[in-house]
């Protein structure tokens, strides 16, 4: 099989990338670099350096792709609010780009990074949201993803199948510490990392639901193959509050939680309080996911401290 990884050089892709590798797939990688690394990117894949949105990237890959991943993405809601239209344009025009090329070229399958940001705050805020679960949402980020889930519908009705996979908070080994404004987990490790007292934008009462990378690497993977269709959470079902993540983290690193210093700060704009998913339709499927928090921090953190040491 060949693959397409849009987005290869990120954090989630790189690991998709290596696991579709290690399987005996070819893997071409597009990506801008604008957010992922060039020393992400597996030697073993073809990697194309350009903007999905950009028609003329596609003219370098090679023919008979079976399958596309589409994670390129402008990432993050805050971030989106400074320039909605520019966010727009990389998360749902971008999306229409690749779509077009792929029913183009013949394509057989397409799976795309969604993300819990759809659903907005959650009323029961306790209740865990389903695939069905009422739509709200609270950012351009969140509609630029929305509207490709609805573009690639249209696509999987004639051209070739679409999964859109809704991602909650996804951490694990890699994750961009130097982006302090996307990622909970990897930000409050950085300052953790720096021994710097823990910054918290919002309610240390907040909650989230938080996935291990090889967890979503799994659900990729099963997303691939019949009878996958249509769109899944990829979720513990587990809600976590922050301050038990940050108290989990303090202690992975190391500290003690009872003395080290956590200081609240006010909230991101139009931040969730509090999501956590069922994962039914994709458990069907045959996925589980294969960390608990505890034990997934205590990768992650012994991964960043054996960089740090290196």
């Amino acid at each position: 099989m060949r693959a397409l990884v849009t987005g290869g050089a990120g954090f989630i892709g790189s690991h998709l990338c290596r696991r579709l590798v290690a399987g005996g797939h070819e893997v071409v990688v597009i990506d801008n670099l604008s957010s992922g690394k060039l020393a992400n990117v597996v030697p073993e894949a073809e990697f194309i350096e350009a903007d999905v949105g950009d028609q003329s990237a596609y003219d370098s890959i090679p023919s008979q792709v079976d399958i596309v991943y589409h994670l390129a993405s402008r990432v993050g809601q805050e971030a989106s609010f400074e320039d909605p239209v520019e966010d727009l344009r990389v998360n749902a025009l971008a999306t229409a780009t690749l779509l077009e090329w792929g029913a183009r070229s013949g394509l057989q399958r397409l799976v795309f990074a969604s993300s819990m940001n759809v659903y907005g705050n959650i009323n029961p805020p306790s209740a865990l949201v389903t695939e069905s679960s009422a739509i709200e949402p609270p950012s351009p980020y969140a509609v630029g993803k929305l509207a490709s889930e609805h573009l690639q519908a249209i696509y999987g009705r004639w051209a070739f199948p679409t999964v859109n996979l809704r991602l909650f908070n996804i951490y694990g080994p890699g994750q961009d510490l130097d982006n302090m404004r996307q990622g909970m987990v990897s930000i409050f490790l950085r300052f953790i990392l720096d021994e710097a007292p823990v910054e918290v934008k919002g309610s240390l009462d907040r909650f989230r639901d938080f996935v291990f990378v090889d967890d979503v690497v799994d659900a990729f993977l099963v997303a691939s193959r019949e009878p996958a269709s249509g769109t899944y959470n990829v979720a513990t079902g587990v809600a976590t509050t922050v301050r038990e993540l940050v108290r989990q983290l303090i202690i992975a690193s190391g500290n003690n939680p009872e003395t080290y210093p956590v200081i609240e700060r006010p909230p991101t704009r139009q931040d969730q309080f509090g999501v956590a998913g069922d994962s039914s339709r994709l458990r069907a499927l045959g996925w589980r996911p294969g960390f608990d928090l505890a034990g997934g921090l205590a990768r992650m953190v012994g991964w960043e401290l054996g960089q740090h040491r290196a």
